[in-house]
């Protein structure tokens, strides 16, 4: 009965709730046709769920079907206090590369680092991360329920899509009342990249990516305990992307705790090389970020202001070909 009432509830909302949708035409092509269309829809997470109570800002979806498809999720989960809407070049990246792609809002406040960067037990980072994924209460330190958490946002997200967009196939990610984890690919910035890390340990996903991100605890001078543990999905298919003059995240740091997950290395910058990079799954920048205030190494690796761009204001093509490369390799 509560699941009959959801789903009505959830049909009155898709039915009722004013969406804003984008559909940019191909313009070399004079065929207006559903294949030459790259949908992009802004949707409020209490559109998807009555129940969601809190980050209520837009979900960033992009469809494109001047695109071939890979059937694969790309989820985008941003840093701190950050929403979808500053990370909108990635995810049109990855829906250029045929990915069905959503840049999704979720409790990302900076209760996580109070409650782990300083405390005396290593498991706490991973405590607040297994909470914020799936709204079990695990710690004092945050406070997600299961409306409101990464997994159920997410799943609530792709329903409203298939319901509302039966044609563009986002029910393929659903399986047994669940996200079909085999079929995504988890990225994220900051607290986001941490996110999709730890995440990719807990399922099996297609594949991790990470911007600027690390779980290190300062006072300890170590990494978190779930960093170096076992995980569902295979280490090779675990990326990251780091900026070496990072403001938030000492980059010998960073070093220190790709190392000790075992991602494949040396680390190799983009600035110099080119795809496929030594086949290395860790790269960095040390280029000069398109605006320069608020922790711009930090942000360069993915955040649409600081993400170098060119005279005419398009990404510049190290970057272009290293996201493609994390994206797509």
């Amino acid at each position: 009965m509560k699941k009959c009432a959801f789903a009505l509830s959830l049909l009155l909302l898709c039915l009722s709730c004013k969406k804003k949708e984008t559909i940019i035409i191909n313009n070399g092509n004079n065929n207006n046709s559903d294949t030459l269309k790259l949908y992009e829809y802004n949707i409020l997470p209490s559109s998807t769920n009555p129940f969601i109570s809190s980050y209520n800002n837009e979900h960033e979806v992009c469809f494109d079907n001047r695109s071939t498809l890979l059937n694969k999720l790309f989820v985008f989960l941003p840093g701190t206090t950050g929403s979808p809407s500053y990370y909108k070049l990635i995810v049109k990246k990855a829906a250029a590369l045929g990915y069905h792609a959503i840049g999704l809002t979720y409790p990302n406040n900076s209760d996580l680092y109070t409650s782990a960067a300083t405390n005396s037990d290593l498991g706490e980072f991973g405590r607040c991360r297994q909470e914020i994924f799936d709204g079990t209460d695990q710690t004092a330190g945050v406070n997600v329920n299961t409306d409101n958490c990464i997994k159920n946002r997410l799943l609530r997200l792709l329903s409203y899509l298939q319901l509302t967009y039966p044609n563009q196939n986002w029910g393929q990610y659903i399986f047994n009342n669940d996200i079909n984890w085999s079929k995504c690919v988890l990225a994220g910035h900051s607290q986001g990249g941490g996110h999709a890390f730890y995440i990719a340990k807990q399922v099996s996903v297609d594949r991790a990516i990470s911007f600027s991100s690390i779980d290190w605890n300062s006072n300890l001078g170590a990494s978190a305990s779930w960093v170096s543990q076992p995980g569902a999905t295979p280490i090779s298919k675990f990326y990251s992307f780091n900026g070496i003059r990072d403001q938030i995240f000492a980059y010998g740091n960073v070093q220190t705790q790709l190392s000790e997950m075992g991602i494949q290395g040396p680390a190799v910058s983009i600035d110099s090389n080119m795809p496929p990079y030594n086949n290395s799954h860790m790269l960095t920048t040390a280029a000069t970020p398109f605006i320069s205030v608020l922790f711009p190494d930090h942000n360069i690796t993915c955040l649409d202001s600081y993400v170098p761009k060119d005279g005419v204001g398009n990404v510049i093509s190290s970057f272009d070909k290293a996201w493609e490369y994390l994206l797509a390799n």
